[in-house]
């Protein structure tokens, strides 16, 4: 009697025990699990990102260049992008299309002048992400996130939305997308058949277009 009762005390022990261990292998596998899921704050590299913008007339001629986001940081919890904000550095703009010099500066000069963008009173537009929701599947371009945010130019907050590309590692994250924007709808209205008669072939168009290439690193 004796006997069976500590052969069957022994028993319950090693199950407990094994038990324990299962629980342990559980628990360590999920914390490695996520451990593994990235979770940082990166900060934008402005040397290896670039915003180019194009815009155009009802001619069919048209000028572009670029912008320099001067500072921002993406977020990223568990995989997934989940915030971002921007400066971007008015006074950087460029132009990249007119060869002549005295041409390319004064179109730089008028686009950062009162009829533009007016940098002297506002040097710094934003862009603030408020949703970036993943795609369950990427489009044909490659763009697997839907990304919703505040741009503010001129002092004019104003919310847009685009889809872009995102992709992350322990070292790097990069966005990228291509948008556009009504320009009119931040007191940009030089050039604009909505507000202006008569302009014939000098009406500027009101879409001006931007390709974003964003490169980011791990915020120390």
């Amino acid at each position: 009697m004796y006997t069976q009762t500590l052969s069957a005390l022994s028993l319950g022990l090693l199950l407990t025990a094994c038990g324990g261990s299962a629980n342990t292998e559980a628990t360590d596998a999920q914390a490695a699990a996520e451990a593994t899921a990235l979770s940082k704050t990166f900060a934008v590299n402005s040397e290896a990102t670039t915003l180019g913008w194009m815009g155009s007339k009802v001619t069919g001629s048209s000028h572009n260049g670029t912008i320099q986001i001067s500072e921002g940081s993406l977020s990223v919890e568990n995989d997934k992008l989940t915030a971002g904000t921007f400066n971007i550095d008015m006074n950087s703009i460029t132009n990249l299309d007119l060869e002549d010099q005295e041409s390319n500066q004064k179109l730089v000069g008028h686009l950062t002048s009162p009829d533009f963008f007016d940098v002297a009173t506002h040097p710094v537009s934003t862009f603030e992400i408020t949703k970036a929701e993943p795609m369950a599947q990427a489009d044909a371009e490659g763009n697997n996130y839907n990304i919703s945010g505040n741009l503010t130019i001129k002092g004019i907050e104003k919310n847009i939305s685009f889809p872009a590309k995102f992709a992350a590692t322990q070292d790097q994250a990069n966005l990228t997308a291509i948008f556009s924007i009504d320009r009119t709808q931040w007191d940009v209205r030089y050039g604009s058949d909505k507000f202006f008669d008569d302009l014939k072939d000098n009406v500027i168009s009101d879409i001006i277009e931007y390709d974003l290439s964003l490169t980011a690193m791990p915020k120390q």
